[in-house]
């Protein structure tokens, strides 16, 4: 609750008028549907059954609300949107599902909650995550966003709807809520059990790693054994919480049975801390609802303004998503059959376009839709079809020697072979023939894998090509890209028969104009040393075959390595390209079920409308960040620091206030000292006293 004192001690209400304005706007994007796209700052109540959540959650409202019982009495998540209203205004309420109607009565309040909750989770105890809104505008309620849990059950109740499995339920529901990152955990542990037991604050450590957002409730303080006290729980000595514990003491059910009101309950509260002999000797941050509800407000401000430009970036980042995936879908199908034609056309220039720029690398916008990964480590386009040619025979690259597969009575016995009834002493070029033309057809499979692979690789990216372009006519893409397929078959049979075909002409028919080879073949053969015993012959023979076959091979694996990438270049990869179009369109007119093929499946329709639904909550929501200035703010400062700096804030205006009020003060008595009062007159001390009413 937050009285007047209390704005005065801010400043004028510097930070709830700060605060109203993040929460408003919060309150706005959920209101939008935002909440379904993107995490939103929130409180999450967390607590185990009857640890004295709702006690807690109506002493921060300031009002009698919540329905009261035995056993499981939340069994939907209740969420609260308070507002705070000017000082004596009449407190009412709204309920998201009941629409059009004002609540002023919150007895009625409660007895809607009952019904809202029975009508979707039974009569019998069920317990349901479908959450009921519930907004309270009050001058007893500061500006937040709480959200009421169930609490965490772990044995059904007999008789009910509860299955046996309701803790696994319970806890997977808080964890739903306290698990997100922009959820503050406000942990409710009672103090008659040990603080290291507590399953509350267990699941909110496990939801909460580094322990920046969990707050500690301790309750029923004022049950406790006698000559036991919570003084380590409060100042943070047991288990340690970051942002530390608040103790509170909330009604008892004697009070509630004897309508004992909220308010009362809060004066009774401050009564009891004050008068306490261990509490009261405790830093007032320790305890006390008012204490509670500035910490949970000035934590809300802090988080919600960090959390700021990071959902602006989310919703932006979604935006462009949803926007790309409308351009894919495109507009609603026409009904006119030569407007369907027309568009089918335009999508198969779409596609000859996509295809044709990724082979030859260009940008381009319609086909680059998806995130380019920087570091992205494989190629794609025309890079990878060139790297499939510079692979090619890169084994016989360098001073490769392919006689190294033969052993000199391999050669001797061919020379012996092809001599034939021959003079002996002269080998013939049928040895050269005979030795080299095996390794030369050992080149043919590695010409044509590099074709199918450069084939293949085209064919996967046709087909990923269609199925994006034509992702809105799944009927469709079967259709063409069997006509496609088609068309690259034909080029890929004729491309293969010119491979061969240059295989062929090496073996067939072997002559070279290379000028080196030319001009050194005499000096293959080994020069006589006159100073060693005469070489033998076969020997010579044997050293000079293995120098021409080497000499000549390698020059075959030059000219072969440029020759079947420029075959496969320009009768595959080009031939496709420049006549992809032209066969599309003469063999698509010919085709009688395209047109019929050209329908939408009921999925696309629904999601273009699911998605245009989506851009229109993020347009609004971008908006309504972007509307106010004062909600512009940076990444630079962490919530401990605008905590800080709050606090600092909150110091040098209460500094200042008082300032003013003891100098309004010496004012007062200047005017109305005791000295100059008659006995008719009003005193001097009811016109103070009204004076410093009115500030």
């Amino acid at each position: 609750m937050r009285d007047k004192d209390d704005s005065k001690a801010d400043g004028g209400g510097l930070l709830w008028t700060q605060l109203r304005k993040f929460v408003n706007l919060i309150d706005e994007l959920r209101d939008l549907g935002l909440q379904e796209h993107i995490n939103l700052p929130r409180i999450a109540v967390l607590g185990t059954q009857s640890s004295g959540k709702s006690s807690v959650l109506e002493s921060i409202v300031g009002l009698d609300f919540l329905p009261r019982g035995d056993g499981v009495v939340t069994r939907r998540p209740l969420e609260l949107r308070l507002h705070h209203l000017q000082e004596n205004a009449t407190p009412w309420a709204v309920f998201e599902e009941v629409k059009g109607k004002k609540f002023t009565n919150f007895t009625e309040v409660r007895n809607t909650i009952e019904e809202l909750t029975d009508k979707t989770a039974g009569e019998k105890k069920g317990i349901v995550d479908e959450p009921i809104v519930l907004t309270i505008f009050s001058y007893t309620c500061p500006d937040l966003t709480l959200i009421d849990l169930p609490g965490i059950t772990r044995i059904p109740l007999k008789g009910s709807d509860q299955p046996t499995n309701i803790e696994e339920i319970t806890t997977e529901m808080a964890k739903r809520y306290c698990g997100d990152d922009r959820t503050i955990i406000l942990c409710v542990i009672p103090a008659n059990i040990d603080l290291t037991t507590s399953e509350a604050l267990k699941y909110a450590q496990d939801w909460d790693k580094h322990q920046v957002r969990t707050v500690g409730v301790i309750t029923k303080l004022d049950i406790m054994d006698s000559g036991t006290n919570a003084k380590r729980a409060l100042t943070n000595q047991e288990v340690f919480l970051k942002l530390g514990y608040v103790g509170v003491k909330n009604r008892s059910q004697q009070d509630i049975l004897n309508k004992t009101g909220v308010q009362s309950g809060l004066d009774i509260e401050k009564e009891w801390f004050s008068n306490h002999p261990v509490y009261r000797t405790l830093p007032k941050d320790c305890y006390g609802t008012d204490t509670l509800t500035h910490k949970l407000s000035r934590i809300m401000y802090a988080h919600i303004r960090t959390s700021l430009p990071e959902i602006i970036k989310e919703v932006e980042e979604k935006l462009k998503s949803v926007e790309e995936r409308l351009r894919d879908l495109g507009p609603s199908l026409p009904v006119n059959a030569s407007q369907r034609m027309q568009l089918m056309w335009s999508m198969v220039n779409t596609f000859i376009n996509s295809f044709r720029n990724k082979i030859t690398g260009k940008f381009d916008m319609k086909s680059m839709k998806q995130k380019i990964d920087k570091h992205q480590s494989t190629l794609s386009g025309g890079a990878k079809i060139k790297s499939v040619f510079f692979d090619l025979y890169k084994e016989y690259a360098g001073d490769y020697k392919v006689t190294n597969v033969l052993q000199d009575k391999d050669i001797e016995r061919a020379i012996i072979l092809h001599e034939g009834d021959d003079l002996s002493g002269f080998p013939t070029v049928e040895v050269f023939y005979y030795l080299i033309q095996p390794e030369i057809e050992k080149l043919k499979e590695p010409a044509i894998n590099c074709l199918l692979d450069v084939y293949y690789y085209l064919e996967e990216m046709a087909h990923t090509i269609i199925n994006k372009t034509f992702a809105r006519f799944p009927s469709i893409t079967g259709e063409l890209m069997a006509i496609i397929q088609q068309i690259m078959g034909e080029e890929r049979d004729k491309t293969k028969y010119i491979v061969e075909s240059l295989i062929e002409s090496q073996i067939g028919y072997m002559f070279t104009n290379d000028a080196e080879y030319n001009g050194k073949r005499t000096d293959i053969i080994p020069k006589a040393d006159t100073g060693e015993r005469a070489t033998d012959s076969t020997k010579i023979y044997v050293k000079e075959m293995r120098a021409r076959i080497d000499t000549y091979y390698r020059l075959i694996i030059r000219n072969i390595r440029d020759a079947v990438p420029k075959i496969v270049g320009c009768f595959l990869v080009r031939a496709i390209q420049d006549k992809m179009q032209l066969e599309l369109a003469a063999r698509l007119a010919k085709n009688d079920q395209v047109n019929a093929l050209m329908s939408e499946p009921p999925s696309v329709a629904e999601e273009r409308k699911r998605l245009t639904l989506t851009r229109d909550v993020l347009k609004k929501a971008l908006k309504a960040m972007q509307r106010d200035p004062d909600l512009n703010v940076s990444y630079s400062q962490t919530e401990d620091e605008l905590i800080n700096d709050l606090n600092a804030l909150k110091r040098e205006n209460k500094k200042k206030v008082e300032e003013r009020a003891a100098k309004t003060e010496r004012a007062v008595n200047k005017m109305f000292g005791d000295s100059g009062a008659k006995k008719s007159d009003v005193s001097a001390a009811d016109k103070k006293s009204k004076v410093f009413g009115n500030l």
